[in-house]
């Protein structure tokens, strides 16, 4: 993924964590962008999971929360309209690669390598 950013730290920081999302949410058999599924991750639902799988769950409820945190640092810091582009940025590529049957990481859909202005 190509973003031209003056803020590439924020880039690598919040593809690293969709890319662990994107992870967990295969493992825990669930997708994260259907109608509900991270109110009750929230509340803590493990039934969201498509098969039992706790240590998934918990890590991916932990990550979350964690998101959270960072994406409201991140408006805080750089401000939403850049936090927005970056997010874009990362959700198109999870789902251009989710279509085709990929999983996250460095070596997926090409290089997550970011480029600043």
């Amino acid at each position: 993924m190509n973003t031209k950013t003056k803020h590439p730290s924020w880039v690598r920081h919040l593809d690293g964590i969709a890319d662990e999302l994107m992870r967990l949410s295969i493992i825990c058999k669930l997708r994260l962008k259907d109608p509900g599924v991270i109110d009750r991750i929230l509340k803590n639902d493990e039934s969201v999971c498509g098969s039992p799988n706790p240590a998934g769950f918990r890590k991916l409820r932990g990550l979350v929360v964690a998101t959270y945190s960072s994406l409201n640092l991140a408006i805080d810091r750089i401000g939403p309209e850049e936090t927005k582009m970056i997010t874009d940025a990362i959700i198109e590529r999870l789902d251009r690669l989710r279509s085709i049957g990929g999983t996250a990481g460095p070596d997926s859909a090409g290089s997550t390598r970011h480029t600043a202005d």
